[in-house]
């Protein structure tokens, strides 16, 4: 999954990967970084959040981590928390609802004391990183959710939210398609209604059984079946030969196979099942985890990222602080229409195979042009000439508008905002002023 690549990638030099080196092998931790080992992925996410978001409460409601690590039982002196305590046992025990755990002033008035302790702690970019990685993994649990109970609307809205983290990593050609992909999944109820009622039910996902949690992405149902098969025993990378008619006889008989399968199960009277009860419920993994979250909580501890006085951006391991010119911390933040043109400029100066430290843009079209008439013995083609910096300034403007159309998020923008202007009623682009 490329976004959990993206996430190691602005994760990088801040202390993330030593804090996973606390609970993976340094080979597994590069696997992690990359977002190849999709498992270990999702797990060193979860508790790194977790730790992390322990000692933000901590810090918040003046608990003692250090005594919490020590005796991991003992009882927590807050009020905040014996009552969120004593609510947590009454939604378990069946005397509330979801619904009504979720409406109560307890919860409130926590989720405003933390809201307010937050936007405090935001002033440093150290805080706002990690608060910012707290998002993105927030993100991974939401799409997870999306993909395995089906839920589309979910899906599309987690796509969405990745696509920021997508082109603040550097992932250009994903975030390219993400932009197509949502731009013509926005139109799915009118161009293909039937396909999207289909959707809805929750029909973009494949499930091999009828539980709630078990629906998988088309592309995982093409690895772990149809490549899981081709790859074991009688596949056909074992031997059999990769010629047009075995590879049709493997298709064709695949969905024969089932039914052998339960006849042979039923006369040989053994049946496989699997267990109701995930792996990672299990007594023996939660003990791992809760080992492995009081290690990251120590390593932490004496790390804080979470302090109000401190207005840098540094690495909790090494603490190297970096310069101004950094800013992974906000990956989220929408862009100025200054910050739009700039780097639409140097796009089109890269385009046009030049350094983008020296060269502006109509430094480049005269030197272009001086270029052509010095060598040239014929009059120059003015379309082979670069744009003036205005008409690329304008055209980014522009484009970046269309963008947020096609994602839905253009109703706060006004058009004539962006390189627009109506004349008789007709929608007309702004030409460019500077010759």
């Amino acid at each position: 999954m490329n976004f959990l690549g993206s996430i190691g990638n602005l994760m990088s030099n801040t202390g993330f990967k030593k804090m996973l080196e606390l609970i993976y092998v340094p080979n597994a931790v590069t696997d992690i970084l990359s977002g190849t080992a999709v498992a270990r992925v999702f797990r060193g996410h979860m508790l790194v959040d977790t730790a992390q978001y322990s000692l933000l409460i901590s810090e918040i409601f003046n608990i003692d981590v250090s005594k919490l690590l020590q005796e991991p039982h003992s009882t927590i002196d807050s009020t905040e928390m014996r009552k969120i305590d004593q609510l947590c046992s009454q939604l378990t025990s069946g005397e509330l609802s979801v619904s009504e755990a979720c409406e109560s002033d307890i919860l409130k008035n926590l989720e405003a004391t933390v809201r307010r302790r937050i936007e405090i702690l935001k002033q440093s970019r150290t805080t706002k990183l990690w608060l910012q990685y707290s998002e993105i993994v927030q993100v991974i649990r939401q799409f997870i959710k999306a993909e395995r109970t089906g839920n589309w609307p979910l899906h599309f809205q987690s796509i969405q939210a990745m696509l920021p983290f997508f082109a603040a990593s550097g992932h250009n050609l994903y975030t390219k398609t993400a932009y197509v992909y949502l731009m013509t999944m926005q139109s799915l109820d009118e161009d293909h209604p039937d396909v999207y009622a289909s959707f809805i039910n929750g029909n973009h996902v494949i499930r091999r059984s009828n539980r709630y949690w078990a629906g998988i992405s088309s592309d995982l149902f093409i690895e772990q079946v149809l490549m899981r098969g081709m790859n074991t025993a009688s596949g056909l990378t074992r031997g059999r030969g990769m010629t047009e008619s075995q590879r049709s006889l493997w298709l064709m008989s695949m969905p024969a196979c089932p039914e052998i399968n339960q006849a042979m199960q039923d006369l040989s009277v053994v049946g496989y099942f699997s267990s109701e009860q995930h792996k990672d419920e299990t007594r023996a993994r939660q003990k791992k985890d809760t080992d492995d979250i009081q290690t990251l909580l120590t390593f932490l501890k004496s790390r804080n990222p979470f302090i109000e006085v401190e207005s840098s951006l540094r690495n909790i391991e090494t603490g190297v602080v970096a310069d101004k010119t950094v800013n992974v911390h906000d990956a989220k933040k929408e862009p100025c229409i200054e910050s739009i043109q700039k780097a639409g400029e140097q796009i089109f100066v890269a385009l046009y195979g030049w350094l983008q430290e020296v060269e502006t843009l109509d430094m480049l079209r005269y030197r272009n042009l001086a270029s052509k008439v010095y060598v040239g013995n014929i009059y120059v083609q003015v379309h082979t000439l670069p744009p003036i910096a205005d008409a690329a300034k304008l055209h980014c403007m522009r484009v970046y508008h269309q963008t947020q159309v096609w994602i839905g998020k253009s109703d706060k923008l006004d058009l004539k905002d962006w390189g627009w202007y109506v004349e008789e009623n007709k929608l007309l682009p702004i030409r460019a002023i500077l010759p």
